[in-house]
């Protein structure tokens, strides 16, 4: 069923996004491809089975979907299909929800057309997957030679996307298309934040300093022709407000009488509990979650959670955040047998 997991260069991806002929000047197609369709086209993985006749339900359980990038079950659909010269069967996940970055990708210019916007989301989509593989790759690694393996693969990858990325910003600034310039801006920068998050989440096992992030973008810089990058056209400055809509209204409110940190840190507790088969006992977006969180619970003071604060408590690094000792709750207990 494919390479091993730390074998895998999982950055590769950005590249493809990059290369695409719709983001570049390549084309005068005008229309607006699906945002979906894209995120379909760039993230659909391809398992393949020994086999034309194969228990779907048996070979379906043996994926390890987060290995791929997808958060839940519910994030992608199936697809079957016979390769009768190969004597396999193709299995394919296929996204059917578009992830929401969250985190600020520093420096990155804000969309201003409709396919800077969709490649603004696109990339945006690609890193929250990306950080799915990376954490799986952390969780399920064998030993600390695989994490390296992998670490200094895909750094040393993303450092040449970042290459790849400036030649190809040099390139498209000889046209003096500024749509297709913003764009190799924004992708650029997308390509600095990958790199700065795999140095920083590897950074035990992964130590050379050839991808220093302040050399990366001095060289970024340097390629930059300001003679050619001029501010788009007026009528794209104009941000339409949009219109607030509160959709709490008719949703029952509950009061935590304890500290809002004790129930953050059940409430991550309970994310990440998980069963004897290593399976999660409850399935959701975290950003989902978060939202949830907020719209329905209030503090002693009848007052609505902290956006941030729920936020920095479920995040996986803030664990200086969370409830500790006795003052924890202590869920797993509710779900031994």
């Amino acid at each position: 069923m494919g390479i091993e997991s730390y074998r895998s260069i999982d950055v590769d991806v950005f590249k493809d996004i990059l290369e695409n002929e719709y983001f570049s000047c390549k084309t005068n197609k005008k229309e607006v491809t699906e945002l979906l369709e894209l995120v379909k086209q760039t993230n659909t993985i391809e398992v393949k089975v020994p086999g034309l006749n194969i228990d779907k339900k048996k070979e379906t359980a043996k994926i390890k979907y987060r290995r791929y990038g997808f958060k839940i079950k519910a994030d992608f659909a199936y697809d079957y299909r016979q390769d009768v010269f190969e004597n396999e069967t193709i299995i394919s996940l296929i996204p059917q929800k578009i992830y929401e970055l969250e985190d600020m990708i520093k420096k990155c210019p804000v969309p201003y057309c409709e396919k800077g916007k969709n490649l603004s989301l696109l990339l945006s989509d690609t890193f929250e997957r990306l950080k799915v593989k990376a954490k799986y790759i952390l969780g399920n690694s064998i030993n600390d030679d695989q994490i390296t393996h992998y670490a200094k693969k895909n750094i040393q990858t993303a450092l040449r996307n970042c290459y790849d990325s400036r030649m190809y910003l040099m390139k498209i600034q000889k046209t003096k298309n500024k749509d297709a310039i913003f764009l190799a801006i924004m992708a650029n920068a997308f390509m600095l934040n990958v790199l700065t998050y795999l140095t920083k989440m590897f950074s035990s096992y992964y130590t050379e300093k050839t991808h220093d992030k302040y050399k990366q973008k001095a060289e970024l810089y340097d390629v930059m022709d300001l003679n050619v990058i001029m501010e788009p056209e007026t009528e794209y400055k104009v941000k339409p407000k949009i219109q607030e809509v509160d959709d709490e209204t008719d949703i029952p409110r509950i009061i935590w009488n304890k500290k809002t940190n004790q129930l953050l840190t059940a409430i991550y507790d309970l994310y990440h509990l998980k069963d004897e088969e290593n399976n999660p006992l409850i399935e959701i977006d975290m950003k989902d979650l978060q939202d949830l969180v907020q719209k329905i619970f209030l503090d002693k003071n009848g007052k609505t959670l902290n956006k941030l604060t729920i936020k920095t408590c479920l995040s996986e690094s803030r664990e200086d955040k969370r409830t500790q000792g006795n003052k924890r709750i202590d869920v797993k207990k509710y779900f031994e047998s």
